[in-house]
């Protein structure tokens, strides 16, 4: 795994595509240079998609350390509880992402069959477009 710093700026880098990118494409469907059609759309729910899924997995180290360095910090690395979770910390980890795979195993085919990825679904935001 990587320091506590690395992986706070992946995930922060994460949010900010997330931010930026729909800035851009917000301003290029208003200039028109984005079409409005199923395609362009989505292209956009699966890029979206999938930079929220790595966000979601890199907030699971980074909280992870967070609260660790915590513990160390206010004094508590000696505690055995503290001590082995320090240890431990990449197996927490990995079982964090485990749990949260097999909950995407069932979520997302529920969701395809929902009509998530459906063109012709309106914005996921709740924002109706004119």
């Amino acid at each position: 795994m990587f320091s506590l710093k690395v992986h706070a700026i992946i995930t922060g880098a994460l949010f900010a595509a997330i931010v930026v990118l729909a800035m851009i494409g917000n301003v290029l469907h208003d200039q028109g240079l984005l079409p409005d059609n199923s395609a362009s759309q989505m292209a956009a729910r699966v890029i979206f998609f999938g930079l929220f899924l790595a966000f979601g997995y890199s907030a699971i180290p980074l909280m992870v350390k967070l609260v660790l360095a915590g513990q160390v910090k206010i004094g508590n690395e000696d505690v055995t509880l503290v001590r082995s979770a320090i240890a431990q910390q990449t197996r927490i980890i990995i079982a964090f992402w485990v749990l949260i795979t097999a909950g995407l195993l069932i979520a997302i085919p529920a969701a395809i069959h929902d009509g998530f990825f459906d063109s012709d679904l309106p914005a996921a935001s709740g924002i109706q477009t004119k």
